[in-house]
């Protein structure tokens, strides 16, 4: 990315950034742009073992399409959601009906 490249950016997204404040910002643009090439270089690795994801979680889990979840157009071997809510609210913790208690840590 080129500093042009982020003032043009940044006339689409309407800001009105000064020449200083593009100047400060590019930097941190630059790392961000960086940590999306890592992480989507990570999604694409196959080398990253099955031992990492969540139980029940396979490598290709992580390409299922969006209409995999959605109950209207699931296939028929994913669970319902009523059981993947219980699921998920089983190993939530402390519960107070269907709700999850966040302690306060303030």
């Amino acid at each position: 990315m080129t500093m042009q490249d982020l003032q043009e950016t940044a006339e689409l997204a309407r800001l009105n950034l000064s020449e200083g404040e593009l100047a400060d910002a590019f930097p941190a643009v630059e790392q961000m742009l960086g940590y999306f090439a890592a992480m989507e270089a990570a999604d694409r690795d196959e080398s990253i073992t099955t031992s990492a994801l969540p139980e029940g979680m396979t490598a290709s889990s992580r390409l299922m399409p969006a209409a995999y979840f959605r109950p209207d157009s699931a296939p028929p071997d994913r669970p319902n959601s009523a059981d993947l809510t219980e699921t998920m609210l089983s190993k939530a913790g402390e519960r107070d009906g269907r709700f999850v208690v966040i302690p306060n840590v303030l």
